[in-house]
Parts: C-alpha cells; sequence; structure tokens
C-alpha cells in the first residue's frame, strides 16, 4: 500500500522554499507516494494586524492541521518567516501542525540561529564558575526565549518528529544546543542526470541568447537569484573592469515579492545595483571642469563639479554601509551589464544550461544560510560555476568535495582572473562532481526521507 504524505510549504510562489517543495513532490511521486500538497497562504500569515487578519491565519493553520492528521507522514518545510512575521505566532503555528501529525518530518530553509551563541548548559556552567555576568548576558542574548525553548523542546521529546537539514553544520548546531536525537543532513536536490541531459538537449546556445537580445559573439557570467545584498552582485560588476572587453555580465531575477517596500518606486538594495555602474569614479576629460582652488560661489565656498557632488551622496548615504564605496569603476561599464528579469521555475535551469559562466558572490550573512538553490543548480548541470568562501558553499563543499572552485569574498580582481583561467580547472572539477552527484541526487534525497519515517 502506497505512503499517503503531505507537503506543507508554500507553493507556486517565488521563494526557495516552494520551488524545493515542488520538485520534492515530483520524486516523491517518481518513487510511489502518494502525495498532496498543502499550500502555506504565506501573505496572509505574515499578517500580524489587525488581530482579525492574524486570526484568520491562525484558522488556516487549523484547518491544514485538520488535514493532515490521517497522513503517514508530514514534510513539513520549516522556516519561521513562512508562518507569520514574529517568532511567537510562526513557532507556535508550527507547533499547532506538528501536534496534528502522525508522523513529521521538519525540513529546516532557515531558523533563528541566536539561539546558538549561549545553551542551557553554558549558563548553568557559567553559574557553578561564579560567571553570573556570562550567564545573565546569556539570558539577554536569547538562550532561553521561552518561544525557542519550547519549540525545540517538543521537537526533542516527541517520537513522532524528525528533522532534517541541507548542510552538517546545521545538524551539529541543533544537535548540540538542543539534544536533539532524530535528525540527519542532505543537500538540496532538484534534478536527475536524466532530467539534466534532456535539458541540455533541448537547447540551443545562440536561439537561446537571441530570444533574450543577447549577441552569441559575446563571453556571459551570470549571477542568477533573487537581489539581495549579501548576493554580492557588486562583486561581479567590479570585476567587469579587469575582464577583456567581450566578456558580459548577466543578472538573472528580481526582488523578493516579500522584500517589497509599500509606495517605494526603487527598493534600495536595487539603487545600489542601478547606480554602481554609472558612478565612473575618475578625474573629467574637460580640464576646464576641474576646480584648482581659484572659483568661489557667492558664499565664499569652492565650486564642486555635479558629478563630484553625486559621487559624494552616493559614498555618504546609498553606499554607507558598502566597501564598494571605495570601488567605484573607473570606466564604462554600464553598456556591459544586462537585466534579463526574474527567470521562472521552468526556465531557471536553462540559464544554468546555456551561459558560459555562473558566479555565485555571496557575503557572509549574520543569521547564516542552510543552502543555495542556485549553487545547487549549478552543481547539477555541470556549470561553469565559481563561488565565494561563504560558510554556505563551504557547507556544500563537504557533500561535492574538489567539484567546487572558490573564490575569497569581494576580491573582483580574483574573481576576473579565475574566470579567464576556467579551462584549467574542468577537467579536475567535472571528475570529482561526477563521483559526488552519484552520491548525493534526487534519489537519495527521498531515501533520506524514507529512513527518517520509517525510523
Amino acid at each position: 500500500m502506497k505512503k499517503r504524505v503531505a507537503i506543507v510549504s508554500s507553493y507556486n510562489e517565488e521563494c526557495g522554499a516552494a520551488y524545493y517543495s515542488s520538485r520534492l513532490l515530483k520524486h516523491l511521486l517518481a518513487a510511489g507516494y502518494e502525495v498532496e500538497v498543502k499550500r502555506l497562504p504565506v501573505s496572509l500569515l505574515r499578517l500580524q494586524s489587525p488581530t482579525f487578519l492574524r486570526r484568520k491565519g491562525d484558522q488556516e493553520i487549523a484547518r491544514i492541521a485538520r488535514e493532515i492528521a490521517d497522513f503517514d507522514a508530514v514534510f513539513l518545510q520549516f522556516e519561521p518567516g513562512l508562518y507569520g512575521t514574529r517568532p511567537k505566532t510562526s513557532y507556535t503555528r508550527v507547533l499547532r501542525l506538528l501536534k496534528a501529525a502522525k508522523c513529521a518530518v521538519i525540513t529546516i530553509h532557515g531558523f533563528d540561529r541566536q539561539m546558538s551563541s549561549r545553551s542551557l548548559t553554558a549558563f548553568g556552567t557559567n553559574m557553578l564558575n561564579l560567571r553570573p555576568g556570562a550567564a545573565v548576558m546569556g539570558l539577554i542574548e536569547g538562550a532561553l526565549d521561552p518561544v525557542y525553548e519550547s519549540f525545540w523542546s517538543y521537537v526533542r521529546k516527541s517520537p513522532h518528529v524528525k528533522v532534517m537539514t541541507f548542510n552538517r553544520g546545521d545538524q551539529v548546531l541543533l544537535q548540540r544546543f538542543f539534544n536533539l536525537g532524530q535528525i540527519t543532513n542532505y543537500p538540496i536536490c532538484y534534478f536527475d542526470q536524466d532530467e539534466v541531459g534532456e535539458v541540455r538537449a533541448s537547447l540551443d546556445r545562440e536561439r537561446f541568447l537571441a530570444q533574450y537580445g543577447l549577441d552569441p559573439k559575446y563571453k556571459y557570467f551570470a549571477v542568477c537569484g533573487f537581489f539581495a545584498a549579501y548576493k554580492g552582485h557588486l562583486t561581479a560588476m567590479k570585476a567587469l573592469e579587469f575582464l577583456p572587453d567581450d566578456w558580459r555580465l548577466v543578472l538573472v531575477g528580481g526582488e523578493h515579492p516579500q522584500a517589497l517596500e509599500p509606495g517605494r518606486d526603487i527598493g534600495g538594495y536595487v539603487r545600489q545595483l542601478l547606480s554602481f555602474p554609472l558612478a565612473v569614479d575618475r578625474p573629467s576629460a574637460d580640464a576646464s571642469l576641474e576646480v584648482e582652488g581659484g572659483l568661489k560661489t557667492f558664499l565664499g565656498g569652492p565650486v564642486v563639479r555635479s558629478d563630484q557632488v553625486y559621487r559624494r551622496e552616493l559614498r555618504d548615504k546609498l553606499f554607507a554601509k558598502s566597501e564598494f564605496k571605495y570601488f567605484f569603476p573607473t570606466s564604462e561599464i554600464k553598456h556591459r551589464i544586462h537585466y534579463l528579469g526574474q527567470a521562472s521555475d521552468e526556465e531557471m535551469p536553462k540559464f544554468y544550461a546555456m551561459l558560459d559562466y555562473v558566479v555565485h558572490p555571496y557575503m557572509r550573512t549574520k543569521e547564516g544560510q542552510s543552502g543555495s538553490g542556485p549553487a545547487t543548480f549549478a552543481i547539477e548541470f555541470g556549470s561553469r560555476a565559481l563561488f565565494s568562501n561563504a560558510p554556505v558553499f563551504r557547507e556544500m563543499g563537504l557533500y561535492f568535495e574538489g567539484a567546487m572552485q572558490y573564490f575569497n569574498i569581494g576580491n573582483f580582481m580574483e574573481l576576473a582572473d579565475q574566470l579567464q583561467r576556467f579551462d584549467g580547472f574542468v577537467p579536475g572539477l567535472d571528475a570529482r562532481r561526477r563521483v559526488a552527484i552519484e552520491t548525493y541526487n534526487p534519489k537519495g534525497m527521498v531515501d533520506a526521507y524514507r529512513r527518517l519515517i520509517e525510523a
């Protein structure tokens, strides 16, 4: 008899958890499971006020809880923001779903990592060692937050609840600070190699580029995915100055729907992306515009050229927290950057199959990342890919050992250099990727879920 499985997740929305769920659904069905998706109404769940709308969200969670009660297993895609904007609301809702399920697997897309700064054990140790100050700081920093503590305490004590993380580091953190016993790890997987072959066989580079207005005579490297400062797009833009003129940068993506600000026509990070290639930082070719101290305004101050004012405002305001305020372009690069917009779930894999190079210049984030969908595409499609040495990619490298080529975060000169000599990396990367992909693939992912629910 087929096992009935419910996937609780955002679905048919532009977010990583939704796409992962759609691929998990496909591979579970192929493995013989009977699967239904219980779609989270994320937009409603994220409304905290007025009170009656928050209650409507609670009612939707109650409805889903009733519907999943009879399933053999529930695969709950866990990222607190999917269930509400406040921890108390989101964690309480997830608890309600877990309590309704016969058997549940929490797939960790993200969790509140401030919990990892202190533990109950550390609190007790500090008190025993007469260090009350350190113990109190642990309380202030949230290690004993009752919302988090009660949630993970329930998970730890509930034999029907299991946990899956996308990297070994997250598994270790959760085990170390919450003593979870029923937990495993497996990287994000989307496509098996037969599917990859089908996608590649269906495409022609020239025709594919032409439909996006790209000239196939140029070399294209891309940054793909939602726009966010941690993605490091400016590193890729600045690298253009150190690449020959026949190289072009392609940006595939847009702002995340949940990041859009009401009433704002251009978001802060998009303003940075648009302003950076326009802020050409170089002496004027017209010497008459330079101020040597002779010209004065009627108030006695020096005359300042308008482009100098523009760059000063950029540095002082828009790029105040960015190191790239010291590295504005010194040559024209705006004509070498192409925005292709947000790609659909069906189109995104094609970019990884057809573009010459893909780069992932991510920064380290304070919260940490559990996995990367774009990086998964690069691995599965055997793209000519480069990755920053951000922790999320180092964690992925533990699965795909020797199959990922790294450069240092923010080092645009190193990025440009490695792109130009990538041919020398290809044989080793391809060989090691083929070995790793035999172990870490969608079939192995489904087996990991099966072992958890049968444990």
